[in-house]
């Protein structure tokens, strides 16, 4: 009996070994099998920064295909030229020399608002009841003065603010580059963000470990926009807004060291790093870099 026991484990051997064989956690996207990384894109994983060595390697919060550096910035660049080149040919665009562009009318929909403390009450996670919402009680005026503008138009906070970390390239004291997929805007905390368009609510994310709380909206002509580090959400999935409505305020939720809106554009392709759009194509160009932040 011995004999057959030890024939058996001969045979099994080499496959049981695999149990006993140490395992890591993969460092980066790319480290990940095929099947795992697509796994984690389906759970909801989208990153809005990625960071890059000295040689020009993905080290952090990298897409699953895991580009060189001048690949990524080479595409991104390609990408942003075409979807510019269609707002100043199809949407009358005017381009201005800091490479920002101008609708041919401005649209103005509030002013700085006062601050005052946001109970989270107000905005429960789930289904929240309209009349709670009290910033919305000039909606549709407010979306009446978009006209029948159908892709994002004007800064999501309703005013000028100033721009804490511009979409794009930018290197860190240790020589890595990282890449902003977004634009952070400043504003403090319980500032209502607006819908710069009309769109359905695809995402709600409460809690996410980067974004925070946050939404994507979905809007006409294969645009879409990302929202992140809200302090409430006033919106659900699934619901339908209009432009110039308000879904959240600003916080300081998920991965994220002060108060602010994280405001990503992207254009036929969901919320992926190879079709993210500069915001600052879409929002007034008065909106300019906070002092030492560019």
């Amino acid at each position: 009996m011995s004999g057959i026991f030890f024939v058996i484990m001969l045979i099994y051997a080499p496959a049981l070994a695999g149990f006993l064989e140490p395992t890591s956690f993969p460092t980066v996207v790319s480290d990940m099998s095929f099947i795992d990384r697509m796994a984690l894109l389906a759970s909801g994983y989208e990153q809005f920064e990625s960071e890059y060595d000295a040689d020009g390697n993905c080290i952090s919060g990298c897409s699953y295909a895991a580009p060189k550096l001048e690949d990524e910035i080479a595409a991104m660049e390609r990408w942003n030229a075409l979807v510019k080149h269609e707002l100043v040919e199809e949407y009358n665009y005017t381009e201005n020399i800091d490479g920002s562009l101008t609708p041919s009318s401005q649209i103005t929909f509030n002013t700085k608002p006062s601050i005052t403390s946001v109970s989270q009450t107000q905005f429960p996670s789930q289904n929240p009841v309209p009349a709670n919402v009290v910033d919305n009680a000039n909606c549709a005026i407010r979306a009446a003065s978009f006209g029948d503008r159908t892709i994002p138009f004007g800064s999501p906070l309703g005013y000028v603010s100033c721009i804490s970390s511009p979409y794009g390239v930018k290197r860190n004291l240790f020589g890595n580059t990282h890449i902003h997929y977004g634009m952070d805007l400043r504003a403090k905390t319980g500032t209502p963000v607006y819908a710069p368009a009309s769109g359905t609510v695809t995402v709600v994310m409460l809690g996410n470990a980067t974004c925070g709380n946050g939404i994507v909206i979905k809007h006409a002509n294969g645009y879409s926009t990302k929202y992140c580090h809200f302090s409430a959400v006033a919106v659900t999935r699934g619901q339908q807004v209009l432009a110039g409505c308000m879904i959240g305020r600003v916080g300081n939720t998920g991965q994220s060291t002060g108060p602010h809106l994280h405001y990503a554009v992207y254009k036929d392709g969901g919320t992926t790093s190879k079709h993210s759009v500069d915001p600052k194509y879409f929002i007034e160009p008065e909106n300019q870099c906070c002092p030492g932040k560019c």
